[in-house]
């Protein structure tokens, strides 16, 4: 570990020590060399305003040099002038409609264009004005693009406005010494880290010989990653090619590009379990330090600024970092939050059709990477359990065109017409689709998660755009049964179940909190839960059966990851909360016996498989033991009955994700070692997996809430099940969480999620 220099204002210093006083310094430059940081002669009018032309407005604070006051150019009386002149200047700037060339004017767009994400009805009686007169900007400075929305030029009018009125009132001292502050930095230290500052000669050695290279990048650019949409493989070509020409030439930020590449097609070597390039050796390591080093062109690049490819690098980098583990994990959410705050600072929420100055090309690329945004962020939001960061009212970006890679470029004038989604399929087909109901998805969230309770005719609304949503579907992407699929590729029959299950799963989200009513009013929202509950399990069934060996999904077995693992324990919750019901009803059961025995024998199954996968990850742990307690509870037995043929063997459990941006060593990790060779393993070797066995404590309080079903919580219940606690005053009354201890530590040393008693 490096040394560090003490910092004077560390909090955790001795607080009797009194603070150093501040020094006051003096300034001599005059002001327009100090604003440009230039070094001043101190000569009147100094030697570099003579240059510039602007020897007439040389000034001085305080004294000018060889002692002469400066008082005729610093007076009140000029300076409120030029404050005028600044005014009226900035005032003409906001107004002007068309800025010269590297300055784009931006209008909110007319009434009747199409956006492609509906913005949902708001929650309450809120109203939206409409402000057509403001502007906002994209600055167009070398390849970096950077929005400035129009309240900034309000806030420095404002800001004049502010000074002139000062001035009026107090007289501008020429003795008056000023005070400089603290040394900027570019950034933070926190986000961009304390490591020393690599050269492209150091990262450039980790390069693997080419034709190792090739074969990484071609099994990412083969794959069906969602990330893959935002790169135009025809020019990611003729830059690779370039980059082996000269890669001293390529960016920072480029070269962290090509390293998440081949991270992640290692990645994709391991989880497919193929062979990879012996030059290699260890797959782990290799994955490992070209994560690292993708890290580290970030940070020399510094991501915080707008630049071209940025936004797609850090992207891509928190893609690596959610197949890091095959658990669900908060870092990720951060690492999208922090892309997605650059995309907005580069104007990637509005859509380029208002800028006449980007070509068709980054228009559309825009649009491309933007859609991978909003569908991943309210992924991962609802996973972890917070609000989203993308709300429908921030952005009027389009959908990405229905065009293949070959029918534009760069040159591109004007894009060619879009096919229709039911025309030929091309690389955005399936994403456009998914956006459609992941805007549904969103709004589902939104309401679920809104403070105040949603009129039930939202619900209703939201209910119907979901379902105009799936009937867009193409027919390529509509769900068919398995065995009507021996024809089709397995890629797409993912991607059929991948959609239909995130139909689905906005269903029951959308529903769920109306399971308990007994009304007739919620009858519908009852029915359709229940409906899209047992659906979700029957496809988990099938998609677990098929990618047995010899399947037809055995090529996409590691399809499941923590997004489905918690659709299929929300599901079987759904099915388990009607049978309790049903037990108290009695008489009046709305449940008929065969109707009642499909259900457990579907909600048996699903104890089944996560059972035979519950050492894949945590989740699956977690999952299994979420079904073991519904499924007591139903039958009325203890958990341990249900958890037959203990095993001594301890379940890997995923490291919590760490963040390469913010700590860049190169520093070697230590990998265990697996006497098998099983799947699991090797996925545990890869992702540098420790061991520990999960408690039950934090899932008993889902036994309570089928017992109390009227009075259930679902923001507890979703943080129990994906291991996320959530402090709530609203949950003392389940017998579970009474239970607990107040003294629970819900962090496994490497700050995964548990339930042990600390000490």
């Amino acid at each position: 570990m490096s040394d560090l220099p003490v910092n004077p204002l560390d909090p955790l210093g001795d607080p009797a020590t009194p603070a150093p006083k501040k020094r006051t310094r003096v300034q001599f430059s005059c002001t327009a060399c100090r604003f440009r940081k230039l070094k001043c002669d101190r000569s009147y009018p100094c030697t570099n305003c003579k240059k510039r032309g602007e020897a007439g407005t040389c000034t001085y604070v305080g004294r000018g040099p060889r002692g002469k006051a400066q008082h005729g150019r610093s007076s009140p009386t000029l300076v409120q002038d030029r404050l005028q002149h600044l005014e009226n200047l900035v005032m003409s700037l906001s107004q002007k409609k068309r800025p010269a060339e590297s300055v784009i004017d931006f209008n909110t767009g007319s009434s009747d264009s199409t956006n492609a994400y509906d913005t949902p009805p708001s929650v309450g009686d809120r109203e939206t004005k409409q402000s057509p007169t403001e502007t906002g900007t994209l600055v167009v400075k070398d390849e970096s693009i950077s929005y400035i929305d129009s309240a900034d030029w309000r806030a420095v009018l404002e800001e004049i406005h502010g000074v002139k009125e000062y001035i009026a009132e107090h007289e501008i001292s020429d003795q008056e010494d000023f005070e400089d502050g603290l040394g900027e930095g570019p950034s933070p230290a926190l986000l961009l880290g304390m490591s020393r500052p690599v050269t492209k000669e150091e990262v450039l050695a980790d390069i693997p010989p080419r034709p190792v290279a090739d074969r990484l990048v071609s099994k990412f650019l083969k794959t069906t990653e969602p990330a893959l949409l935002c790169l135009h493989i025809p020019t990611f070509q003729r830059e690779y090619d370039h980059f082996w020409n000269n890669p001293l030439s390529m960016s920072f930020t480029w070269i962290a590009l090509l390293f998440d590449i081949l991270a992640l097609s290692v990645s994709w070597f391991r989880r497919c379990e193929q062979a990879l390039p012996s030059e290699l050796e260890d797959g782990a390591t290799a994955w490992d330090t070209f994560r690292k080093r993708a890290a580290q062109c970030l940070v020399q690049a510094n991501y915080m600024t707008p630049g071209r490819y940025k936004c797609e690098a850090l992207f891509i980098y928190a893609i690596c970092e959610f197949y890091r583990s095959q658990d669900a994990q908060v870092g990720v959410s951060y690492l999208l939050t922090m892309t997605i705050h650059l995309a907005m600072r580069m104007g990637y929420h509005r859509d380029a059709k208002h800028y006449p100055s980007l070509s068709a090309f980054d228009g559309e690329m825009r649009r491309r990477l933007w859609a991978l945004l909003c569908q991943l962020d309210i992924l991962i939001s609802f996973q972890v359990g917070i609000p989203r960061t993308i709300q429908p009212w921030h952005f009027d970006t389009e959908l990405p065109s229905n065009l293949h890679d070959t029918e534009f470029d760069e040159n591109t004038v004007q894009l060619p017409q879009g096919r229709s989604d039911e025309g030929e399929v091309t690389p955005c087909t399936y994403g456009r689709a998914k956006s459609r109901i992941m805007t549904a998805f969103g709004q589902a969230v939104d309401l679920a998660y809104s403070r105040e309770t949603a009129a039930y005719d939202e619900i209703l609304a939201t209910d119907r755009r979901l379902e105009e949503a799936h009937n867009l579907l193409p027919t390529i992407f509509r769900i068919q049964p398995i065995a009507q699929c021996i024809a089709l590729p397995t890629s797409l029959i993912m991607r059929r179940y991948s959609l239909e299950l995130l139909y689905q799963k906005t269903r029951v989200v959308l529903h769920r909190r109306y399971m308990s009513e007994t009304g007739s009013k919620y009858a519908y929202s009852r029915s359709v839960c229940l409906a899209a509950a047992r659906e979700t399990l029957r496809h988990h069934s099938d998609i677990w059966n098929e990618s047995l060996p010899g399947g037809q999904l055995y090529a996409e077995r590691f399809f499941v990851n923590s997004f489905q693992n918690t659709d299929f324990v929300l599901s079987a919750m759904i099915l388990c909360l009607e049978l309790s019901q049903d037990n108290e009803r009695g008489s009046a059961s709305r449940l008929g016996p065969q109707e009642r025995t499909d259900l457990i024998s579907l909600l048996e199954d699903t104890h089944r498989i996560f059972k035979d996968a519950r050492r894949r990850s945590m989740d699956t742990q977690r999952a299994f033991a979420a079904l073991t307690i519904m499924l007591s509870q139903i039958h009325g037995t203890s958990v341990d009955s249900l958890v037959a043929e203990p095993e001594e063997q301890e379940i890997p459990m995923e490291d919590q994700v760490t963040f390469q941006l913010a700590s860049t060593t190169m520093d070697q990790e230590q990998y265990p070692t697996y006497t098998t060779a099983s799947a699991d393993d090797m996925q545990a070797a890869m992702y540098n997996t420790t061991s520990s066995t999960p408690s039950y404590s934090s899932l008993e309080v889902i036994g309570d809430m089928l017992s109390t079903p009227a009075q259930i919580d679902w923001r507890l219940y979703d943080s129990r099940v994906s291991g996320y606690p959530v402090v709530s005053q609203d949950n003392s009354w389940y017998l579970g969480a009474q239970a607990l201890p107040t003294n629970m530590d819900f962090t496994y040393p490497n700050g995964e999620y548990s339930t042990h008693i600390s000490s």
